[in-house]
């Protein structure tokens, strides 16, 4: 008796959930006019792929050009470091990371959208293990390559047409 209280409780809950509207944090709702797009950029690289993959897990169907399908153009990343601190001697102690990209899309009968995607991150300078600092910024350029991609998807779920 008790177990069905409680399952008849869980579902009545879960509908009012389902019926006012909410949604799991992540799941992308992207507009029906995107759910086939075409995918611009140097398709051989990590972040192309990336956001490829994304695009497919929000359940966006990847067509080639035929002009009437909305095109997404992805351009190449940037990275630059800049010198955040340095110690009594004027030796960098810290770097910033910025890393960003640019992404337009382009419906039919719609003017063209330009985003940006920009992220700043720091690292430590360990001049005597050059090996760990050079792998730092590795995995801190992966997780931004991550980052943005989630980003792009993100940004294209709130666009309205």
């Amino acid at each position: 008796m008790f177990t069905r209280i409680k399952a008849i409780m869980l579902l009545s809950l879960t509908l009012l959930l389902t019926a006012c509207g909410f949604q799991l944090r992540g799941g992308d709702n992207l507009p029906p006019e995107l759910h086939r797009l075409v995918l611009a950029g140097d398709d051989k690289t990590p972040f192309y792929r990336l956001v490829s993959a994304r695009l497919l897990r929000a359940g966006v169907q990847l067509v080639e050009a035929d002009g009437a399908t909305p095109v997404l153009t992805i351009a190449p990343l940037g990275q630059s470091n800049t010198t955040a601190s340095v110690d009594t001697r004027a030796d960098t102690l810290e770097y910033a990371m910025r890393f960003g990209t640019r992404f337009t899309l382009d419906v039919p009968g719609e003017p063209r959208q330009a985003f940006n995607v920009a992220f700043n991150r720091s690292f430590l300078d360990k001049s005597d293990q050059a090996l760990a600092s050079s792998r730092e910024q590795q995995q801190l350029r992966e997780q931004m390559e991550h980052e943005a991609a989630e980003q792009i998807v993100r940004q294209l779920s709130r666009l309205s047409f």
